[in-house]
């Protein structure tokens, strides 16, 4: 089951590419593509696209989400004549919308949730631990219940599409969240390939998914493998090397599909750092 697009390039006058995509036919394509065309005309444009990639995800349990992502989502919206600045500016609450509600049930039965603050109050939890972090460099909180009506915050997830998008950017507030015994994760697509004519168009990512980036992507993994900057990176971009057992760190980086068995590593990790 291989459905084949077409990869466009940004220059006038070079020919497409055409990359396959294992785990969706094209007629899967053509719905996906409907269905998000749909939710664009129907609400605003984050919920379009967290709904149009859930669906497609839920689908298509087999497909590497990140391919579903950058090659269903992304490149279509960019034929229906999205900017890619346009994108950057929806797409980052996009994914967090979808990461909260993929994974609040799988979370429930452990008493977790993941959640998406407002502002003011993000800011007025982040003044309590001394700091001037603001809720811009905390996409998701994790939440651990105390009783029935309260929960507690024990950690944050940065969400990021690619790790191009400024990882250092999240940097401080990680750094400052781990000195205060909370846990500072990293959720990403990993999603990142070369249009032509500069490639193929296949989604590598930029963690070593493809050999020639070796060292570039050694740079990345070093945020976590080697100095250990976030307590962990989840990758859902199946072409993602995960990290060995053991790393300088003690960190790690981990590689997984939006079907693993449950509890997947991403919820294992969470539950398991409650229990420790």
């Amino acid at each position: 089951m291989v459905a084949t697009l077409e990869c466009k390039s940004v220059q006038r006058g070079v020919p497409s590419k055409w990359v396959d995509v294992a785990g969706i036919t094209d007629r899967q394509v053509q719905d996906a593509h409907k269905r998000l065309d749909a939710l664009v005309k129907s609400t605003n444009p984050s919920k379009a696209v967290a709904g149009g990639f859930l669906a497609v995800v839920e689908e298509c349990p087999t497909a590497n989400p990140s391919d579903l992502w950058q090659h269903i989502i992304y490149r279509h919206l960019l034929d229906e004549g999205w900017s890619d600045n346009k994108w950057k500016r929806v797409s980052g609450f996009a994914l967090e919308l979808a990461l909260v509600e993929a994974y609040n049930p799988r979370l429930a039965p452990f008493d977790i949730r993941m959640k998406i603050m407002e502002a003011e109050h993000a800011n007025k939890f982040l003044r309590t631990l001394g700091t001037n972090v603001t809720a811009t460099k905390v996409d998701i909180f994790l939440l651990q219940r105390e009783n029935a009506e309260e929960w507690s915050v024990f950690g944050a997830a940065h969400v990021k599409s690619s790790i191009a998008e400024r990882i250092q950017d999240d940097v401080p507030a990680s750094e400052f969240l781990m000195k205060n015994n909370l846990l500072s994760i990293m959720l990403t697509m990993d999603s990142k390939s070369y249009p032509p004519p500069h490639g193929e168009c296949v989604n590598f990512g930029e963690l070593g998914g493809r050999s020639v980036d070796v060292s570039k992507a050694r740079i990345k993994r070093d945020y976590i493998e080697k100095t250990g900057q976030f307590s962990a990176l989840f990758s859902f971009n199946l072409r993602t090397p995960p990290s060995p057992e053991k790393t300088p760190s003690g960190r790690r980086i981990y590689t997984m599909g939006f079907h693993d068995k449950q509890p997947d590593q991403l919820v294992h990790f969470l539950s398991a750092s409650l229990a420790s």
